[in-house]
C-alpha cells in the first residue's frame, strides 16, 4: 500500500480556494435543472437561499473538519473575512440596482443561526442533513415540498463533503 502526499498549502490558499467553491454556482445550477418543473418551486428564492446554505455549509465544514487542528481559528477567520468582501461587493451592487439597503453578510449571519438553533432543537440526530433539509425548505416558504428539502439537503451534503476531501488532502504550511 502506498502512502500518499499531501499537496503543501497555506492558510490563505486553503482559504482562497474554499470561499471560491463556496460562491461557485455550478452544483446550483446542477441540482436547480435537476428538480422537476411541476414541482411548485419559487426558482429565484430557492437559487438564493441555496446560494447561502452553500456558503454556510463550507464555513462549517471548515470548523467541523479542521477538529483540533492547531490552524482551524485561523483559517475559519480568514475564510470568513473574505466571505466578508465579497458580501460587501454583493451587498454595493445589489442595494443600487433594488434602491434600498442590504447586508448579505448579515443575511447569512441571520441564516447560520436558524440552521445553528434548528439543530439545537434536534441534539439527538444524526444525520445533519435530515434538519437542514426541512429547515432549508421553510426558510425557501415550502416547508412541505420533498423538493425544495432533497434540494437543501443535497446542496448542504455535497458542500461538506467537498470541505472534508479538500482538508483530507492539503497539509496546512
Amino acid at each position: 500500500m502506498g502512502s500518499s502526499v499531501k499537496k503543501q498549502v497555506t492558510v490563505e490558499e486553503i482559504a482562497e480556494n474554499l470561499v471560491n467553491f463556496s460562491i461557485d454556482r455550478s452544483e446550483l445550477k446542477v441540482i436547480l435543472q435537476g428538480l422537476p418543473q411541476e414541482a411548485d418551486i419559487n426558482p429565484i428564492t430557492l437559487e438564493y437561499e441555496i446560494s447561502l446554505l452553500k456558503i454556510l455549509s463550507v464555513g462549517w465544514g471548515i470548523s467541523f473538519f479542521m477538529g483540533e487542528h492547531p490552524k482551524k481559528n485561523e483559517l475559519a477567520e480568514v475564510f470568513w473575512n473574505s466571505i466578508h468582501d465579497f458580501s460587501k461587493n454583493i451587498s454595493t451592487a445589489t442595494s443600487s440596482s433594488i434602491g434600498k439597503d442590504l447586508d448579505y453578510f448579515q443575511i447569512l449571519k441571520e441564516r447560520i443561526d436558524l440552521y445553528i438553533n434548528a439543530l439545537n432543537l434536534c441534539p439527538d440526530v444524526s444525520d445533519p442533513t435530515s434538519v437542514i433539509g426541512p429547515t432549508f425548505a421553510e426558510v425557501c416558504g415550502d416547508k412541505e415540498n420533498a423538493c425544495t428539502i432533497l434540494a437543501g439537503s443535497k446542496i448542504f451534503s455535497l458542500s461538506i463533503g467537498t470541505v472534508r476531501n479538500y482538508l483530507e488532502s492539503v497539509e496546512i504550511q
